[in-house]
């Protein structure tokens, strides 16, 4: 009896269902936290994808909810569509990421620092060390709250509301919620920098007032580094608080990307 249950397990249909499950997986690899924010090798990626999709696959196979493809042209339209469901849900969940990727942009152009942006070889953009930091906490919030395991939930619950093979994932209201999770990363970005840039604003405004009552002061001499310090010391002052925001962004923000895939 082992040997015929071999044989189905590499059966046509169980390859191209492992198949599909991979590329779904390997969608999200490609774009979700930590696993596209953080340099990893593309091996390691590659494995790490196969034993998620080892995983779920027994899962999605007893459920039987998919659509199996008839010939080659069909098989590769579905591992697109696959590939695109996975690359959307790290995608959104990413939103994180980049809002207080931009929030530390918009604190660097304030404190003096942009100066120092610099190509991240992780995302493949110009990014500031301010930046870093926000993103490296972002991370550590990431991991150390479990939010990597809802975004598996979220992945292994996907099979199930959007179906392989089934068309049926854009309608008006996954559209509106994409839209309102794209303006909630402006939420971010400000709700974390807008305490410090107002700080900031009122040193520029002192300073400008210094120099007009010392005109032979070089205020841009004394500007600089003043910033930087005001800056810096409230970035550490507010970092609890920073914390917990970003916190519940990602609680938040997770919860709406289960509510459109129907989780």
């Amino acid at each position: 009896m082992v040997a015929p249950s071999l044989l189905n397990l590499f059966s046509p249909v169980n390859i191209m269902v492992f198949m599909l499950v991979l590329t779904r997986i390997s969608g999200l690899m490609t774009s979700a936290p930590f696993f596209s924010t953080i340099a990893m090798p593309i091996s390691l990626k590659v494995w790490f994808s196969a034993t998620i999709a080892f995983i779920m696959f027994p899962i999605v196979l007893a459920s039987k909810n998919y659509l199996i493809p008839h010939d080659m042209p069909e098989f590769l339209i579905l591992l697109a569509l696959e590939f695109f469901i996975g690359y959307l849900i790290g995608f959104l969940a990413n939103f994180v990421i980049e809002g207080v990727r931009m929030c530390g942009s918009v604190l660097a152009i304030q404190m003096g620092l942009s100066i120092s942006e610099a190509l991240d070889p992780a995302t493949g953009v110009s990014s500031n060390e301010l930046s870093k930091i926000y993103v490296y906490l972002t991370l550590l919030i990431f991991l150390s709250t479990g939010a990597y395991q809802m975004l598996f939930i979220i992945l292994q619950q996907s099979f199930n509301s959007v179906p392989m093979g089934a068309v049926t994932l854009f309608n008006s209201s996954v559209v509106q919620g994409i839209t309102v999770m794209f303006g909630q990363l402006f939420k971010i970005a400000f709700g974390l920098a807008l305490p410090i840039f107002a700080v900031l604003l009122v040193s520029d405004v002192l300073l400008g007032l210094m120099n007009k009552m010392m005109p032979q002061m070089n205020i841009y001499m004394v500007a600089l580094p003043v910033k930087m310090y005001i800056g810096f010391i409230l970035i550490f002052a507010f970092l609890t608080g920073s914390a917990v925001y970003i916190t519940s962004m990602i609680k938040g923000y997770f919860n709406a990307i289960g509510g459109l895939f129907g989780i």
